[in-house]
């Protein structure tokens, strides 16, 4: 009789609910549970967390205890003593290297959590000949070393939707079934200026990579091509079938609006051939990416602007008091006008203060709302260099996994996103390793 593989599962809890509220992901790992034991037994399960910590209800705390309670799941409660970091990482390396040498016939590894600072116990698991499954979040936030350290690995969003999350409304559905035919046809007109495909299928896909709402959520449509044929109907796109019976037909959008820019699209680019025609195509094409990927009203700020965002953001810091901190939103608001921007640019100053704090630049404390922490202080007081560093690979990263049809030029992007070449090796290393 073949023997079966035994595996030991270990979650860090407060990386886990972080990931998943950050990615309106589902508190629960019934799923992955089912996958792992497709490999082998389930002989050790371990979480480690403080519960009392995590921003949410305590109504979703309770769930959280069943729901490690219901998959068997032995919690080990790790209280940390200030808001800037837990020890929960550091208990579970530690487990999981006794584990290891205490229990050798336990030789598949399986660890739900997002953290680079587990690719060493990754690397020693795998010396003493054991295997590593990793669970992570999902494709855009999970970078590429961090899944290459494991032998198997496996994306939380690809388990099912949010069975935690608070219903809808209908008028908050209604605002996100606005946002999403705003989307809609941004990802149209951006395809359409850049010479891109508009078939269907190709602009559903970009949409859902986005992940803004989920379109089967809304009782005004039920899929994809009811959203097309709803916005057809308000005369905003065309519905362009190629031949009878095609089952990915062409979409364009009908404002006068999207002609315009079609016509400033071709003026410019006539405009710039004299120069340098193809990396001015690229660098236009790489902002208008940038520009609708982040849904943002005016072009992606330059370098010197995101610097003095930076600046406006440490001078906020220094003014709050001790440990108080700054709300995301709150902050976005007093830097846009304290730098007398356009009110447009508004979403592009949070958007910029968001993807840093995905990045990992500043210490915070969560709150209720996922997009709204409070930022303690930066991660690397003053260092504007790699806070820009920070946003530019977080913006590769999205590029990478949503724009198979533009080709990457490192050196073109370092011109878009800095101004010169001085960013190429980054950017290369960013797309191919991140």
């Amino acid at each position: 009789m073949e023997k079966k593989n035994r595996i030991a599962l270990f979650i860090d809890l407060d990386n886990f609910v972080g990931f998943c509220l950050d990615d309106d992901l589902p508190l629960d790992i019934k799923k992955e549970i089912k996958k792992l034991t497709e490999h082998g037994d389930i002989s050790i399960r371990r979480s480690f967390g403080d519960i009392m910590k995590l921003p949410i209800s305590e109504a979703r705390k309770k769930e959280l205890r069943e729901m490690l309670q219901a998959n068997l799941i032995r919690h080990e409660d790790i209280p940390y003593y200030n808001g800037y970091k837990n020890t929960s990482d550091i208990r579970l390396a530690i487990e999981a290297m006794s584990i290891a040498y205490t229990h050798p016939d336990i030789n598949i590894f399986a660890i739900i959590a997002n953290d680079r600072d587990y690719m060493p116990v990754f690397s020693k698991l795998k010396e003493i000949g054991k295997t590593i499954i990793g669970i992570g979040s999902t494709k855009t936030t999970v970078g590429e070393l961090y899944r290459s350290a494991c032998d198997i690995f496996y994306y939380h969003e690809d388990f099912g939707k949010n069975e935690y999350g608070v219903k809808k409304t209908e008028a908050s559905a209604a605002n996100d079934e606005n946002t999403l035919i705003d989307l809609l046809i941004e990802k149209i007109r951006f395809n359409t200026t850049n010479g891109l495909k508009t078939n269907q299928s190709t602009i559903a896909a970009a949409i859902k990579s986005s992940r803004a709402v989920d379109f089967t959520c809304y009782a005004s449509f039920q899929g994809f091509g009811d959203l097309c044929r709803l916005v057809e109907k308000r005369g905003m796109i065309s519905i362009t079938l190629r031949q009878t019976g095609d089952l990915d037909p062409v979409l364009a959008c009908n404002s006068q609006e999207n002609e315009s820019a079609i016509e400033r699209f071709h003026g410019q680019q006539q405009a710039q051939e004299a120069a340098n025609p193809v990396a001015e195509d690229m660098k236009r094409i790489y902002n208008n990416f940038v520009k609708s990927k982040l849904s943002l009203k005016n072009d992606f700020p330059l370098h010197a602007q995101r610097e003095k965002i930076y600046q406006q953001l440490d001078i906020l810091l220094a003014e709050s008091e001790p440990y108080g901190g700054v709300g995301l939103k709150a902050a976005s608001e007093q830097i846009t006008k304290s730098l007398a921007f356009d009110p447009d640019d508004q979403s592009s100053v949070f958007k910029i203060l968001y993807s840093l704090y995905r990045s990992g630049c500043f210490i915070v404390r969560r709150t209720e709302d996922n997009y709204n922490p409070i930022v303690m202080s930066n991660r690397v007081a003053m260092n504007y260099i790699y806070m820009d560093k920070k946003l530019m690979e977080s913006l590769i990263k999205l590029f990478k996994w949503d724009s198979e049809d533009i080709k990457f030029d490192p050196s073109r992007w370092s011109e878009f996103f800095i101004g010169d070449t001085s960013y190429s090796q980054i950017a290369k290393f960013a797309y191919n390793y991140l």
